[in-house]
């Protein structure tokens, strides 16, 4: 009885002590996701909610500004890099795509990124075949890899 006692009363402190974890855990990220808005919010001096990639390589070219990403666990060598991680592909990069971007970012990469990126290659590799089929149903791409482009022929 003595240990059926001490058993489920250690059961509930370790319960407890990963229901702790768990709060902890979604206070820093809460935390660090602040802090991401401020840096974001420092870059976008124009505050149109917009970063382009000469903004983001102006302000990463400050020393003290990369030793700020490091504190944060993110690694920026390559600002123009880092730019099209974050970037949607339309230029400029907003709040959202900054913060679920250094999320991304931050720290090893995960085996979820790597899987959810080889999953995007391969509908991207589905998409070029489908589009270099159409072109060479139409005529614009011949089945030897060359295509016309602006009159000239180029190697595809």
């Amino acid at each position: 009885v003595i240990s059926a006692i001490f058993l489920k009363d250690t059961l509930d402190a370790a319960q407890n002590d990963a229901e702790q974890l768990v709060v902890d855990r979604l206070k820093k990220k809460a935390q660090y996701v602040q802090k991401l808005e401020e840096v974001f919010r420092a870059i976008d001096s124009s505050s149109d909610g917009m970063v382009t990639e000469e903004k983001l390589t102006q302000v990463l070219s400050n020393p003290k500004v990369a030793a700020y990403f490091q504190t944060l666990d993110v690694d920026v060598v390559d600002s123009t890099a880092l730019f099209h991680l974050l970037d949607n592909g339309d230029g400029e990069i907003t709040l959202d795509e900054f913060i679920e971007g250094i999320l991304r970012c931050k720290g090893h990469a995960r085996a979820i990124d790597q899987v959810a990126m080889r999953s995007e290659l391969r509908q991207l590799d589905a998409k070029l075949s489908r589009l270099s089929f159409r072109l060479k149903e139409a005529g614009i791409i011949k089945s030897s890899g060359k295509a016309k482009v602006n009159g000239r022929m180029i190697s595809a």
